[in-house]
């Protein structure tokens, strides 16, 4: 069983302070802190360029965080003290490394060529992932023909999409992302246990020619279930019993689906070792494959693979260097957050996705081992396409008294066609917050001297900019495969599981619990005096007399 961060040569211990190299990583840091952004450009000016990598058909600026050469090669030596591609090794080769749960994390397996062999428990699970991605293709081309017939004989013709977490925010977040690859199907999606999210994605649509697809990994999520019963319900008010022609699911309990009613043709089954925000290349994403088409996914699946293939490849690959320059902020130089702002309208939801992927992983206060961990662990991640963020938040990067790295991620040729105001943006944003402008320069163009200190930016503020021609599936698979290894490189420095979470297990137990006392009006809960009183406030207002 390979635990995060205990890879490297003879350091057992968990703790990331325990690396050799972390004193050396602390002390730069402390020598550097007064040295400015703009310092480091004028003291090298091949900085862009020694500071720019390729990563397929994405180009990624990291210039404008504050490191030099030697930070890199710092950061990179902590990355093999603390065992970084022997965990990348050992996670695409089939080991246990999900150490909670004892199982392996095998999300790069969904999208390994077809002739690859990865085995578990010495058998070879790519075959089986083919024959999934075929079955899949197979009945979405046919969705996409009008082939897939209705119980009273109409082609489906919409398809809705139900889950939540890794099974929606992922897929509902490709789909939009590749809007412009799609084709006549309609596909929606709705993840919320409120009942309005459900209302609102059935909307207009005819039970006769409607497909709902319950996307659940165990088939016993509340939220899904619940969403699955009132869809189910509204088929049967339109179609009458043999709603099962029109029901489809992806999860990893075939057999839970077919109990609940799903033919056993339309159940497509992905893996336990898939864990829910690493899924997008699994059958979750049905209702996006529908939409785009298999080329098209399997378009995406390449884009992925050859991120993979990067990783595996390369110590001192691009998806390792941000995670350690996210380590680097969040430990070293105390940043809390970290903003991503797509100049994209198509990938408006991207930083909605990478709040699961990388809070779910990287919220975690205890090393693999149970031990407390030393300092902050994950950052909160958070953002929105730009340029509506400009109006919103980048006042708090501008000039807030906390310093926010930030992703900015940008197209040459975004879906709605060239836009250089657009790009400039971009651009201008990176540059503002990495340069700021000094008190001289405010007085320079005539500002009264009360106003100079409100128009003063410090600069100082790093961020990375991501850059490809144009927001392909392929692209968007480098994309997501970038911040999913980028992820989990951050895990194996701290030295935690990035593959369980625990942390949303209490909640859920514990309503459960209220909503089966609130459902009883002769029950007298037993909580706090807070919960007790909210309690009794709700049934007074649910049913007022």
């Amino acid at each position: 069983m390979v635990q995060p961060g205990c890879l490297g040569g003879d350091n057992r211990e968990m703790s990331i302070h325990s690396a050799a190299v972390w004193p050396e990583l602390v002390a730069l840091n402390a020598d550097q802190v007064d040295l400015s952004l703009v310092d480091r450009f004028v003291a090298d000016p091949q900085r862009a360029e020694s500071l720019s990598f390729a990563l397929g058909d994405l180009w990624v600026d990291v210039a404008k965080h504050p490191i030099d050469a030697a930070t890199l090669d710092l950061l990179f030596r902590l990355a093999k003290q603390r065992g970084v591609p022997k965990f990348f090794a050992a996670m695409t080769s089939g080991e246990v490394v999900n150490q909670t749960e004892g199982r392996p994390a095998l999300h790069t397996a969904l999208r390994a060529s077809a002739n690859a062999v990865i085995e578990v428990d010495g058998v070879n699970v790519v075959p089986g992932v083919q024959d999934t991605l075929e079955q899949l293709a197979s009945f979405t081309d046919a969705l996409r023909d009008g082939k897939v017939l209705g119980a009273t004989g109409h082609a489906i013709r919409a398809v809705v999409s139900l889950g939540i977490g890794g099974s929606h925010l992922g897929p509902a977040m490709a789909a939009e992302a590749l809007a412009e690859f799609s084709g006549d199907l309609e596909v929606r999606w709705a993840a919320n246990l409120d009942r309005a999210d459900l209302t609102q994605a059935l909307a207009g649509l005819d039970p006769a020619s409607t497909l709902i697809v319950v996307c659940s990994k165990t088939f016993t999520t509340a939220e899904t279930l619940a969403a699955a019963e009132q869809a189910r319900a509204w088929l049967f008010a339109g179609v009458g019993d043999e709603v099962s022609a029109h029901l489809a699911a992806a999860t990893a309990f075939p057999e839970r689906a077919v109990t609940w009613g799903v033919s056993s043709d339309r159940v497509f089954a992905f893996p336990e070792w898939v864990g829910g925000r690493f899924s997008l290349a699994s059958s979750v994403s049905l209702g996006l494959m529908a939409a785009i088409g298999a080329e098209r996914f399997g378009e995406m699946l390449a884009g992925m693979r050859l991120v993979d293939d990067q990783v595996a490849a390369e110590e001192r690959s691009v998806p390792v260097l941000l995670g350690l320059l996210d380590v680097w902020h969040r430990q070293v130089r105390g940043a809390a957050s970290r903003a991503v702002v797509p100049y994209s309208h198509a990938l408006r939801r991207f930083p909605d996705h990478l709040q699961q992927l990388e809070m779910e992983s990287l919220g975690k206060s205890v090393s693999v081992d149970g031990r407390p961990v030393e300092g902050p662990t994950g950052a909160v991640i958070w953002g929105a396409a730009g340029t509506d963020a400009q109006h919103a938040f980048f006042q708090l990067l501008h000039q807030g008294p906390e310093v926010v790295p930030v992703d900015f991620i940008g197209f040459a040729q975004p879906a709605g066609g060239v836009n250089d105001a657009l790009m400039a943006n971009l651009l201008a944003q990176a540059e503002a917050l990495a340069f700021g402008r000094s008190e001289q320069e405010v007085a320079a163009t005539g500002v009264s001297p009360a106003l100079v200190p409100h128009r003063t930016f410090a600069g100082g503020r790093p961020s990375t900019v991501i850059l490809a021609q144009r927001l392909t599936p392929s692209v968007l698979g480098q994309l997501v495969a970038l911040y999913e290894h980028r992820t989990v490189t951050a895990a194996v420095l701290w030295g935690i599981n990035p593959f369980d979470q625990w942390g949303v297990e209490l909640g859920k137990q514990l309503a459960v619990r209220i909503a089966d006392e609130l459902s009883d009006p002769e029950s007298s809960p037993n909580h706090d005096g807070s919960t007790n009183s909210l309690m009794a406030r709700y049934r007074e207002w649910r049913n007022p007399s």
